[in-house]
């Protein structure tokens, strides 16, 4: 799958081995929710949604997002002030502002940090953003 943003199926895998417990997110139609992922296999099983991302299907539960410790956030632009930019629907914004103690933090390439991204009052920073040259902004 070609994309714009940084494949995190590696870390997936990594946390997974390493006893995490992982979750991945699930898009309907104005939502997101999260997904435990319970081994290599289920992840690997995962059908792909319309736009070639593999997702959870509906039948399986959702956690409670206060429960969550830590989320990656993907995103298509970042600057260093720690705005981030999405695909324009919003998903991850409405998710973080639902969580109560999870840090997010947002995984980027070189490319996609940029100068200035643009904000609006609904758009929620990552707590750290992270390109290959390190840590370029934190809340803390």
């Amino acid at each position: 799958m070609d994309t714009c943003e940084l494949q995190t199926r590696l870390l997936l895998t990594h946390a997974l081995s390493s006893g995490k417990t992982v979750y991945v997110p699930r898009c309907r139609k104005e939502t997101m929710d999260m997904v435990r992922i319970r081994d290599q296999h289920d992840l690997d099983s995962l059908p792909k949604n319309r736009w070639g991302i593999p997702e959870p299907s509906e039948d399986r539960e959702s956690v409670d997002p206060r429960v969550l410790e830590f989320v990656v956030v993907p995103g298509v632009a970042f600057d260093k002030a720690g705005n981030r930019c999405g695909h324009g629907r919003g998903y991850y914004d409405r998710f973080l502002a639902r969580t109560e103690r999870a840090v997010a933090c947002a995984v980027c390439l070189r490319e996609q940090v940029v100068e200035n991204v643009p904000t609006d009052a609904f758009d929620r920073s990552p707590d750290y953003i992270i390109s290959p040259e390190g840590i370029i902004f934190t809340k803390k």
